[in-house]
């Protein structure tokens, strides 16, 4: 059964019935009825009908969906590019290069999306030929794809800078397995200002979250000597840091100063506001967004597009005089 067949056995032209499975508004819905009706009865529909989606389809990828500022900057974008009368559909990489791969060719081959936004990336991206792909990338590599990445050095180092002028020397961090960037972020910084990392200063759960922080906060506290002043990797750490200072009965920044290296929404009802890095995530959003944009209705034909947006620190509430 072909498509000349169909069209003899509704008593259509082959054209007509070509448009009738294409969705073409010439043919009348009688009309596509009975062809369509014909092509099941004889078990060739799927093979004719190619339906079409009238918007475009934007691919988010990121590394997963409990971290509040993804969920954030996922539902940022989400809301302009429906404004713009388009599509976001999310998948979640599970921070493997290996998923990752996996999705975009599986939305470039098989989905057929107009573009792909990627939240901190794993690894190379290969550039795909009439796909533009833009990555969100929180680390400060040049990379060879579009990308909108963030840079935090400076205000690291203002952070530093300002525990420095309160008299802190001993300065600490406390992440978690994923939080491997934060990490070299703060040893970056430390070796810029040429401080001394003490053993045991710089603690790596393997918990996430709030349990990071109040069981690394935990181990530190046996300790006879540590640090005065604590980088937190992320709110939900700092926040798990600050519940178990409080059950020890000591406070912020009295006996401890505190800054997070984001400013996300966790931390807008704690005790104190903390002093932290600023991520600017709608700008990243909204830029990442655009960018995107401007490569799909460039064809795809643009040089490549690389833009920074500076991180700042932000003085709040739980740093002190050491």
């Amino acid at each position: 059964m072909d498509l000349k067949k169909i069209a003899m056995l509704a008593n259509v032209s082959v054209s007509t019935a070509s448009k009738a499975f294409s969705g073409s508004r010439e043919v009348s819905e009688s009309t596509r009825e009975t062809v369509f009706a014909i092509a099941k009865e004889n078990g060739c529909f799927e093979k004719y009908y190619k339906p079409k989606y009238e918007k475009r389809v934007i691919a988010l990828l990121c590394p997963e969906i409990l971290g509040i500022h993804y969920g954030r900057m996922a539902t940022d974008m989400e809301r302009e590019i429906s404004e713009r009368g388009d599509t976001l559909i999310l998948s979640v990489t599970n921070f493997s290069h290996r998923t990752q791969s996996e999705l975009i060719e599986y939305y470039v081959k098989f989905c057929h999306v107009d573009g792909i936004i990627i939240i901190e990336p794993k690894g190379n991206i290969k550039s795909i030929q009439g796909v533009p792909i833009v990555r969100i990338d929180f680390e400060n590599e040049l990379r060879k794809t579009d990308c909108v990445k963030t840079e935090i050095s400076p205000a690291m180092d203002e952070a530093i800078e300002y525990l420095l002028s309160l008299g802190h020397r001993r300065i600490g961090f406390i992440g978690e397995q994923f939080a491997t960037p934060e990490e070299e972020f703060f040893l970056s910084a430390m070796v810029r200002n040429s401080l001394e990392i003490k053993d045991g200063d710089v603690i790596i759960s393997d918990r996430r979250f709030e349990d990071a922080g109040y069981y690394a906060m935990d181990e530190m506290l046996k300790r006879d000597e540590r640090p005065t002043a604590i980088f937190a990797a992320y709110s939900h750490i700092a926040l798990g840091i600050m519940q178990r200072l409080k059950e020890e009965g000591m406070c912020i920044p009295r006996d401890l100063s505190l800054i997070c290296m984001d400013d996300i929404q966790a931390t807008q009802y704690s005790d104190k506001r903390l002093s932290s890095i600023k991520m600017h995530l709608d700008e990243l959003s909204h830029s990442a967004v655009e960018m995107l944009y401007k490569k799909i209705e460039g064809g795809g034909q643009s040089p490549r597009i690389e833009m920074t947006v500076i991180r700042e620190f932000s003085v709040g509430e739980t740093v002190g005089k050491a």
